[in-house]
């Protein structure tokens, strides 16, 4: 798998979430370099980060959902959850392989899980968003993540 690229149509045009987003991919890009070079202890970090993400970004983008009336957001929070599963398999898969080359094709495969997931959630979920962040014009802010120059 390729290093991915920030491409202007992933974007929301809202500051905090693009951030996160563009924060995640760097996540995503170590997680290729580590699994390929079979960095073992980098790709520990990448589950950290993950989980760091859901914990994080989860949360937020949840409750921004929640502030703007957004009308799909039960199958988006689906799709949360799913990701949690999914990256909570991969670890534990990651965790059993028995030798360091089965290892590292379970890094491998964890991050083209986290590749393609990132881009496909953005680009088919985090899009649906969109035309609805600019009611947050109107609300007042909330939390850290809230930015004049967000919207």
């Amino acid at each position: 798998m390729a290093i991915v690229a920030w491409r202007e149509q992933m974007s929301l045009n809202y500051l905090p979430l693009d951030q996160e987003h563009q924060a995640f991919l760097k996540v995503v890009n170590y997680s290729i370099t580590a699994a390929h070079a079979g960095d073992f202890d980098g790709m520990e970090r990448v589950f950290e980060a993950c989980y760091d993400y859901v914990r994080n970004h989860f949360s937020h983008e949840e409750d921004i959902m929640e502030r703007i009336s957004f009308p799909d957001m039960k199958a988006h929070m689906q799709a949360h959850r799913t990701f949690i599963k999914n990256i909570s398999e991969f670890r534990q898969k990651y965790e059993k392989a028995a030798t360091p080359v089965k290892k590292k094709e379970a890094a491998v495969k964890t991050a083209d899980f986290l590749s393609l997931w990132l881009i496909g959630h953005i680009l088919s979920r985090d899009k649906l968003l969109k035309p609805y962040l600019v009611r947050l014009r109107n609300l007042p802010p909330r939390m850290n993540y809230d930015s004049p120059l967000g919207v």
